[in-house]
């Protein structure tokens, strides 16, 4: 039996964004001698799948022209850090070619966070410490290694599968920046506006504590349905340079002044007054998350208090429904792309041109440089 090297097989389209697109991709083989789910029918051209699932993003360099620097940023920390954290996404393999850049990345299947607690139909005070204490938990290890996320925010919290919350995980590493110490202060303005501290948009410097904002931010809209601070027409609100924010009743009744202290504690203007992310993991509003076993389950000292979701579901289903992509179930018409890591590449482009519309074809050897490029209309 003689194999070459992987490829990555794929067709469903997860998600657009600006620069490129996230595709389901299916590891397989390519094997000259038997012949096993091959989609192209080609006997010269067989292909075993190895059942391993991963999500592929694919950057078109053209929408990135000049900004290709942040996607090799990413890729740099992810290369340092994501293997060492379990709620963390996995950067599994790294490539380029003239035209694109490609991040083989793990595939979370589960969806997003607010997709997540729409579909389970009940959302507790409880179920958001679980969700924050897990954010910390990264946070916590990403300071450690001199990481500033940049971008923590509940769009970038995807689970590997729907089982339970112990699959979270934090994705996006594009904005994110690698220290070369510990205290060092970065002045590039850029995040996600409702979620940006004071001192980025004061032009002040800034450094960790801007991620530890962004969690009071996040755990306030949980617990609530709406922003500490107003952004309107893309204009933010005075009172986020003041860090000036209330509880609002009826909103709040219920939510225990634990969570309103912690929120509190993470909202200061200060970003030396704020919590670091260790002493946030020791807040006694922790202690209202269930304890995570071993295998995944969760057991809990504590009664759930009040769903919710009936005060906050609308706004989750806002922002689930915003960021859903309707491509994102099996679409018959959408072309598989097979990106061919080695060998056998001409045979498969010939094929593809004998038959217009097959598919797409980009052939990278095993050091990542173009050998051959197709694309059918």
């Amino acid at each position: 039996m003689t194999t070459v090297k992987p490829l990555a097989a794929t067709g469903r389209i997860l998600g657009n964004g600006t620069f490129g697109t996230v595709k389901e991709a299916i590891k397989v083989t390519l094997d000259n001698n038997i012949i096993v789910n091959n989609p192209l029918h080609h006997p010269r051209i067989p292909q075993i799948s190895t059942g391993e699932k991963y999500a592929l993003k694919v950057i078109n360099k053209n929408h990135m022209r000049g900004r290709e620097q942040l996607v090799r940023n990413e890729v740099k920390i992810l290369k340092e850090i994501s293997r060492g954290h379990r709620h963390i996404v996995t950067l599994h393999e790294y490539f380029e070619t003239p035209n694109s850049l490609y991040l083989v990345l793990d595939l979370c299947s589960g969806g997003e966070l607010f997709e997540y607690i729409m579909e389970k139909g009940s959302f507790y005070e409880e179920n958001a410490a679980e969700i924050i204490r897990t954010v910390l938990d990264c946070v916590a290890y990403l300071h450690e290694n001199n990481v500033v996320h940049r971008d923590i925010k509940p769009e970038n919290l995807l689970f590997r599968s729907k089982d339970s919350l112990s699959q979270l995980m934090i994705s996006d590493f594009g904005l994110s920046k690698m220290l070369e110490t510990p205290d060092m202060m970065l002045s590039t303005k850029l995040g996600t506006p409702t979620y940006m501290a004071p001192e980025i948009f004061l032009h002040k410097g800034y450094g960790k504590p801007v991620d530890m904002w962004a969690i009071g931010v996040m755990t306030y809209f949980l617990l609530c349905g709406f922003f500490p601070f107003a952004l309107e027409g893309g204009i933010v609100d005075e009172k986020v340079l003041r860090a000036e924010f209330y509880f609002e009743e009826p909103y709040w009744l219920d939510i225990s002044s634990e969570a309103k202290d912690f929120i509190s504690k993470l909202l200061y203007l200060n970003p030396h007054d704020r919590m670091t992310a260790v002493e946030a993991i020791k807040h006694p509003w922790m202690s209202f998350a269930p304890i995570q076993l071993g295998d995944g389950s969760t057991v809990s000292s504590r009664v759930p208090t009040v769903d919710l979701l009936p005060a906050v579901g609308r706004e989750f289903s806002k922002r689930s429904t915003l960021r859903k992509n309707p491509s994102a179930k099996t679409n018959p018409s959408v072309r598989s792309t097979h990106i061919v890591l080695d060998a056998v590449a001409s045979e498969l482009i010939a094929y593809s041109n004998a038959h217009e519309g097959a598919m797409d074809v980009e052939y990278v050897n095993k050091d990542g440089a173009l050998m051959v490029q197709q694309s059918l209309e």
